[in-house]
């Protein structure tokens, strides 16, 4: 054999193993296995809708409480505003009712 004969040969043998393997029917697993990774894309693309979804929520969350972080100073001093408030007039009408119940025990 000359050379242009082994180069031919070392040509033709990996394209006819590949014309076989094209040509040849499918494996009897394959589709069974081609099921299983359709089944897996789908409830990969219902996980990543569901993920996605549930970050948008984690994002909405966050922001809320950033914002019930920056009220909640404001809201804290309205409630002690009102509680030194409440004190004093609590003070004021236990006062009152000490001077009209002494009022009326000098009666």
């Amino acid at each position: 054999m000359n050379t242009q004969t082994k180069k031919l040969k070392w040509i033709l043998v990996p394209i006819a193993a590949v014309t076989m393997g094209v040509s040849m029917p499918s494996c009897p697993g394959q589709q069974a296995l081609q099921q299983q990774v359709d089944s897996l894309q789908t409830t990969n693309a219902d996980l990543s809708k569901k993920v996605q979804a549930l970050s948008s929520q984690v994002t909405t969350l966050t922001n809320d409480m950033n914002q019930v972080k920056q009220i909640l100073p404001q809201v804290t001093g309205l409630i002690t505003s009102q509680k030194t408030t409440l004190d004093q007039l609590d003070a004021a009408v236990k006062d009152m009712q000490k001077s009209k119940g002494g009022a009326k025990k000098k009666k």
